[in-house]
């Protein structure tokens, strides 16, 4: 296991994730909720992305071959889903979360859709798939990718905390106004991911 293949990967994979671009879905999706239940989304989101991304190093390829799908329809699907949370962070505001519907809404929110499409997105699936060789490369270099992942989504998971306070700092008319400059931030970067997608598709 190289050092310098592990930082190819290491890099390929943290701008593709982009940690500072899931800050706002992540700032988003907390909003109304207090600091331990705002850390428990964003611990739950960072297991719940290493477990996807795992699973599409090691069957990957294979799963989607076997379903039809190729990459150029898994890329537009993903930025139709994020263009749906844009319009969300521009359109829908920050409303409080009801005491009895917060344990239910950190699970659900930090599945979707922090953990999905925020961080396991089409184009962080496509780059571990790719790393791993769609699933036939050895166990050393599953290893590596497997290593790799962890790290970046660390350093992922450390900047969503780091959100948090940023969050006190500016408070909720700060957040508002953010949220909907990243909202369409994001929007831009779904409709590039749509195009990216019909690009493969149509050469």
């Amino acid at each position: 296991m190289s050092l310098s293949a592990w930082l190819a990967d290491f890099i390929t994979l943290f701008v593709v994730i982009d940690p500072i671009g899931v800050l706002p879905i992540y700032l988003s999706a907390i909003a109304g909720m207090n600091s331990a239940d705002s850390r428990r989304v964003g611990r739950l989101s960072i297991a719940i992305s290493f477990g996807v991304l795992l699973l599409f190093l090691l069957i990957g390829q294979a799963l989607l071959t076997q379903l039809g799908i190729g990459f150029p329809a898994f890329r537009i699907a993903g930025g139709v889903i994020l263009f749906l949370v844009a319009l969300k962070m521009i359109f829908d505001g920050h409303e409080a979360v009801p005491n009895e519907e917060r344990s239910a809404a950190v699970s659900e929110v930090a599945v979707f859709p922090v953990a999905m499409p925020g961080i396991a997105g089409p184009g962080s699936i496509l780059a571990v798939m790719l790393m791993g060789s769609g699933g036939t490369a050895g166990w050393i270099d599953e290893l590596r990718v497997a290593s790799v992942i962890a790290a970046v989504l660390a350093l992922t998971l450390i900047v969503m905390l780091f959100g948090t306070l940023l969050r006190r700092v500016l408070g909720r008319t700060g957040i508002l106004v953010v949220s909907r400059v990243m909202g369409l931030l994001l929007a831009a970067l779904s409709a590039q991911s749509i195009l990216d997608g019909l690009k493969l598709t149509f050469g």
